[in-house]
């Protein structure tokens, strides 16, 4: 019997020796092999950049003065600094100049997707209201054969006009002064409506909300409307 246990160690002896000169042994100082069916490790993944209404946010290069944020004439009160803070209050990541900058990115994006009738760029962008008026729109020019094209050449500013919580909810509505061409077109590529060489002056007030009970960090558009003129 101790013959067998004798002939059984020796062949695990062998079979242990081969493994290690196939496979080499460890040392405290090797790199461990990526798994490659491994979950990557969150805490490596690149830090993205803030994400404001559901778009990639342009970074802010240095801090915008409150002037270039704010609309001078409806802060007269201060009132809009105060709904700021209160929005800081109790939404820790939020940053005045990041929402600006933000802003201002989605509108192109907004107004762009419109334009080409991409329904499912808008949808995550707008409140359900605003994207059945939306999408009533594109179906209305899609039904006449009309292709929209418009392209934003210059966002001149685009400035806090109003900003508020109700509840547990952050409003905060830009006022945009826009340089843009727009033209309509038939399905034979006609001109209908607009010129792509005649720059229209837009000033377009939009409102945004979140909820700051929610961990999402993305804002969804409400309303929109043209500023009204004062007469000439």
């Amino acid at each position: 019997m101790h013959l067998d246990i004798l002939i059984f160690a020796v062949i695990a002896g062998i079979l242990i020796y081969r493994l290690n000169a196939v496979l080499g042994t460890r040392h405290e100082d090797d790199q461990p092999r990526p798994n490659p069916f491994a979950s990557p490790d969150p805490t490596k993944r690149p830090v993205q950049p803030p994400i404001v209404l559901k778009v990639a946010l342009k970074p802010v290069a240095k801090t915008v003065a409150a002037e270039q944020l704010i609309d001078a004439t409806a802060n007269t009160d201060g009132r809009i600094e105060t709904g700021l803070e209160e929005i800081a209050a109790v939404d820790a990541g939020f940053n005045a100049g990041h929402f600006v900058a933000g802003a201002k990115y989605a509108f192109e994006t907004i107004v762009t997707a419109y334009a080409k009738g991409d329904r499912a760029a808008l949808k995550p962008l707008l409140s359900p209201k605003l994207y059945a008026d939306f999408d009533h729109g594109i179906a209305e020019r899609e039904m006449q054969g009309h292709v929209l094209s418009t392209d934003i050449q210059r966002i001149k500013s685009a400035r806090i006009l109003e900003a508020h919580l109700g509840g547990t909810m952050s409003y905060i509505t830009i006022d945009y002064d826009v340089e843009q061409t727009t033209v309509t077109r038939d399905k034979d590529g006609g001109v209908v409506e607009g010129s792509p060489e005649h720059i229209t002056s837009v000033e377009d007030i939009w409102t945004f909300t979140r909820d700051t009970r929610s961990s999402d960090p993305n804002w969804i558009l409400i309303e929109t409307k043209t500023a009204e003129k004062p007469p000439a």
